[in-house]
């Protein structure tokens, strides 16, 4: 099967670079902010003139907020309607315990389940720091909306001694989108760079995935002090090399 490419790009009002240099740079898809009063029609048509469409929404999650069910419902109506498969959020639960945490991050399943989209939680602390808090956490919530959002370089960031194809493989049931990022391997090291020029084995991720039979889109997370949304044209540069390495590694329509 073939996963989109896709690029967390920032929102309609403040994209990281404009739509055209993006489509241009080899991307299909965007994961893109969500903002009140986003809806379906206004995402094509800033999208679709470029062949680009919205593959994923990101929010965040806040999960003391009481509103939150209700946000996240109406994400998932307007995800459903452009045809994107997840939600990708990050959140914590430091103030409350798994169990808490767990019942809240049911209620937004629950929500976002009705339109048949996925939550998706970042491969961040202190609910998803590496595989084995993930199966915890998933175990926990225990709701078939609710998955694993896996980076393939946040779990060098936030873990000692840790391979990335071991990680995707100990969660890859509960993978609901995936973060595709390289890295130099080393913990609290944010210096992320162009794909190719890291440690991140694509492609060996991408036979787990593919083997698991995940089919949603991969999103490159470009970000760190190699990616200056500051200079547009050595950004589109360094987003068409990131595509081209992902397609000269079988990766991508």
């Amino acid at each position: 099967m073939t996963n989109l490419i896709s690029y967390r790009g920032g929102s309609l009002d403040s994209p990281s670079l404009p739509w055209e240099r993006v489509a241009a740079a080899g991307v299909q898809g965007i994961e893109l902010n969500w903002s009140d009063g986003l809806n379906a029609a206004a995402a094509d048509a800033a999208l679709t003139p470029h062949g680009l469409r919205v593959t994923s929404l990101s929010l965040p999650c806040p999960l003391d907020d009481e509103d939150l069910p209700a946000r996240f419902g109406e994400a998932a109506a307007v995800a459903a309607d452009l045809g994107a498969g997840y939600l990708f959020t990050s959140t914590r639960g430091d103030d409350m315990s798994l169990d808490q945490a767990a019942g809240r991050l049911r209620q937004l399943g629950d929500a976002t389940g009705t339109h048949k989209v996925s939550v998706a939680l970042e491969t961040h602390p202190e609910l998803c720091t590496n595989a084995d808090r993930m199966q915890e956490t998933m175990a926990a919530i225990d709701h078939p909306w609710v998955g694993v959002n896996y980076d393939t370089a946040n779990v060098y960031y936030y873990n000692h001694g840790i391979d990335t194809v071991e990680q995707v493989t100990a969660c890859v049931d509960h993978v609901r989108g995936v973060h595709l990022k390289d890295g130099n391997g080393k913990f609290h090291d944010f210096d992320f760079p162009v794909f190719g020029e890291g440690i991140v084995p694509f492609d060996r991720v991408h036979e787990v995935l593919q083997q698991a039979g995940y089919a949603d889109a991969y999103c490159m997370e470009l970000e760190g002090p190699a990616f200056n949304r500051e200079d547009p044209d050595d950004l589109a540069d360094k987003v068409a090399r990131c595509v081209a390495h992902l397609r000269s590694v079988g990766i991508g329509g």
